[in-house]
């Protein structure tokens, strides 16, 4: 075999070979399949046989018929999120049921909410959860870097807005908007030592007027 490596078996995302090492006999590597998904939406098929998160960087093999590169070094503050290996059969119900619930936070503002199994690894500058999506029927393995979260966040339940969040988003308000403009006014009114306006209008109506919001029918819009 000259010492080269040789294609083996591939089975859940990963590749088995040889190498001869010292002669002795031949060692079994275990290869993973990765698909690399970069924070400008680009992405990259590649192959490591050691994915980890104790360095700010990884590096693999690249697989893209596409691409020039044959490896790459890739520094992790570049990339959104990984799917580590092939997806395989969620498990059942009352598996589930004793997992975590957990909202990933990305910096792009995107949420993903999803079961999280408890074979958890995490890094020093990142993770790899095995994770099912409400009513998802796959599990599939996130090899996320901490650069690219604000935080994962475990869950009471699900849907954590009240009644009166959820009946505003449906009807199009801007619900954020409001939870600011509340926490605004508080602040304001302790830096001033006043007690607070009641819902904080004033300062919601200026807060829409900058953002460009038209103030509801019958409002009264203070002088610039």
């Amino acid at each position: 075999m000259n010492g080269r490596w040789t294609n083996g078996d591939r089975r859940n995302g990963a590749v088995t070979g040889g190498n001869p090492g010292n002669g002795t006999g031949w060692q079994t590597v275990t290869v993973t399949r990765l698909l690399i998904i970069f924070c400008d939406g680009e992405v990259l098929a590649a192959e490591t046989a050691d994915l980890h998160f104790d360095l700010p960087v990884i590096e693999a093999e690249i697989t893209n018929v596409d691409s020039n590169g044959e490896r790459a070094i890739l520094p992790l503050a570049g990339i959104r999120q990984i799917i580590v290996g092939d997806p395989e059969p969620a498990p059942a119900e009352a598996e589930l049921a004793t997992w975590d619930r957990a909202a990933f936070h990305f910096l792009d503002g995107q949420v993903m909410r999803a079961w999280i199994a408890p074979d958890v690894l995490l890094g020093a500058h990142g993770g790899i959860w095995p994770v099912v999506e409400p009513d998802g029927e796959e599990l599939r393995r996130l090899a996320i870097p901490y650069s690219a979260l604000k935080g994962v966040f475990r869950l009471r339940q699900w849907d954590g807005r009240s009644a009166g969040e959820r009946a505003a988003q449906l009807a199009g308000t801007a619900v954020h908007l409001e939870h600011m403009v509340a926490v605004l006014a508080e602040r304001e009114a302790r830096a001033s030592g006043r007690q607070p306006a009641r819902g904080g209008q004033g300062l919601l109506e200026r807060v829409r007027a900058e953002a460009g919001e038209e103030p509801p029918s019958g409002a009264r819009v203070p002088p610039g």
